[in-house]
């Protein structure tokens, strides 16, 4: 895959799914972004994607080494499926989609967010980091 720059543009919306996994195809672009040419932006690897990966029980090396060399999503998708069992995903789902920013420290969800002070409406973590994204990239 070729290297992204997420400095221009976010990386795929957080609800995003790929073979079974929400936020995978979100995690593929910010790892594209890692990439020689590539630019983060104002993403990390750090938070969800590496949680992520951990849950599934994957390394970041061979997750970016197969991001590396895929020709696309189905390339990665076929890899997650490989070297993962249904229930680590399915778990990995439950987990995040019920997830709340800073693990429900809205205090401390508010310093990282600061707009989200006006946003009471948003509750779980994905619905935040889309939002976020409209915010940088207004």
């Amino acid at each position: 895959m070729e290297p992204l720059d997420l400095s221009i543009a976010p990386p795929r919306p957080p609800r995003g799914e790929l073979a079974g996994v929400v936020f995978l195809p979100r995690s593929i672009d910010k790892v594209r972004a890692t990439l020689p040419g590539g630019k983060l932006g104002p993403y990390n690897i750090a938070g969800f994607t590496q949680m992520m990966l951990d849950a599934l029980g994957i390394s970041l090396e061979s997750f970016t080494s197969c991001v590396a060399k895929a020709n696309d999503d189905e390339d990665v998708a076929r890899f997650i499926r490989t070297n993962t069992m249904a229930q680590e995903r399915t778990k990995w789902n439950t987990f995040l989609e019920a997830r709340e920013p800073r693990g429900g420290n809205r205090v401390e969800a508010i310093e990282t967010y600061p707009w989200l002070a006006s946003r009471p409406d948003l509750i779980l973590a994905l619905d935040v980091l889309a939002e976020d994204d409209k915010q940088i990239f207004r």
